[in-house]
């Protein structure tokens, strides 16, 4: 079975590119990937199309093309990540219908809240809907999105988790061989993604000043820093400039002393991060399935986080709060130990290692992939008529046979 892996279109380094290089590595067998990767510089910006962005789609769009023509007779199924951008999400439409042109079978995998939020305020909804509505499946990884799709065919949604990232596991025991965090120091909090309002950045700052004095702790940021966020909108909430928001508290408070940011980690950085860390704290106010999370509960960590997207599925109600309920953050952090962090950790860890791992997800795939089997759409030039429902069929005429 040959399958058209297209992607990573999000930023790169994300959580669907992490899938998506996972899939590649950990396919089984009889699956075989014939992988598009179409990144570039425009998958970075969430904001308007730009001439450069509409040269390099009309660049992706060529190359897709010209490997849906050579692979025709070899590959049945295309699958496509779903972006979560203005750009992204009309280049995704023109990229499902050119896969349907050729005929492909197609599968569409969800990846982050943003989408949801782009479409129902998107003033090309119409056009959007058309093209989900032609899908063959839409991979989603928690089985309470569905309800959140009622523009999709019940019987064309399936739920697949995104699983732990590959190069992740295979970290697993350089993390595990270094010296682990001791349950006589203060509490070591792990904040690892985008440094912004949006990924509740300030919220966590904010619950740490309602901590009592006698709470130790310290931080650990790590990530991007961005200050503008178009994608989300919240009532009465600026969105921007939140590292500046938060160096602010620090200094007002005199934590300098505590807080420590690593910028951008990878590598051996990285897993020294999660191996001197007792809890990951992720306030976010929009996420899917975050990657990040599958790799703190795989590495053994506590973990505090919002309750969006499919967080809910895996994490404990006492562990989540809603987002921008700054007390609740606190009353967890104050609630949350190391040792409490190290008995929740094994659980989470025990958690990834029964249904989170590639091993394990691959072959629910492969499932989805064979539910299409035989592959390919019906041809039009097998003149089928296609009856939209409530619409009449003409009677046919007598045919005149040739003398």
């Amino acid at each position: 079975m040959q399958v058209i892996l297209v992607g990573p279109l999000p930023p790169p380094c994300s959580g669907p590119e992490m899938v998506t290089e996972t899939l590649l590595e950990s396919g089984a067998p009889w699956i075989h990937f014939r992988h598009v990767d179409l990144s570039s510089g425009l998958n970075r910006g969430k904001g308007r199309w730009t001439v450069g962005a509409l040269v390099r789609t009309a660049k992706q769009l060529t190359r897709l093309t010209w490997v849906l023509w050579t692979q025709r007779k070899e590959s049945k199924i295309v699958h496509l990540p779903l972006s979560q951008s203005t750009t992204g999400v009309l280049r995704d439409v023109a990229l499902i219908r050119l896969a349907g042109l050729f005929h492909y079978r197609i599968v569409v995998q969800f990846h982050g809240g943003d989408f949801l939020r782009f479409y129902w305020s998107s003033s090309f909804r119409a056009r959007i809907l058309k093209v989900l509505e032609s899908l063959d499946i839409l991979l989603v990884f928690d089985k309470e999105l569905i309800k959140q799709f009622p523009f999709v065919n019940e019987d064309k949604i399936r739920v697949l988790v995104n699983p732990v990232p590959a190069n992740w596991v295979r970290a697993w025991p350089s993390l595990s061989r270094l010296a682990p965090v001791q349950d006589s120091q203060p509490l070591v909090i792990l904040y690892m993604s985008h440094l912004s309002v949006a990924k509740g950045l300030v919220d966590l700052f904010e619950a740490l000043r309602l901590l009592p004095d006698e709470k130790e702790w310290e931080v650990h940021l790590a990530g991007e820093i961005v200050d503008i966020e178009r994608n989300i909108v919240w009532p009465k909430k600026d969105m921007n400039y939140g590292w500046d928001q938060a160096r602010h508290i620090i200094h007002l408070n005199h934590w300098e002393g505590r807080v420590h940011y690593h910028g951008v980690v990878t590598d051996e950085d990285k897993i020294a991060l999660f191996a001197q860390s007792h809890v990951l704290v992720l306030p976010s106010y929009s996420e899917g399935m975050p990657v990040v999370i599958l790799e703190a509960m795989y590495a053994g960590l506590g973990v505090i986080a919002s309750k969006v997207g499919a967080i809910g599925s895996m994490i404990s109600p006492a562990f989540l709060h809603d987002p921008g309920d700054v007390a609740q953050l606190a009353d967890k952090l104050w609630r949350m130990t190391p040792e409490k962090a190290r008995r929740v950790g094994q659980t989470n860890r025990r958690m990834m290692e029964r249904g989170y791992l590639a091993n394990q997800v691959i072959p629910q795939l492969q499932r989805v992939y064979e539910s299409l089997e035989p592959g390919m759409r019906t041809s039009a030039s097998q003149k089928l008529r296609v009856i939209r429902p409530g619409k009449k069929m003409k009677p046919a005429g007598k045919t005149k046979r040739r003398t």
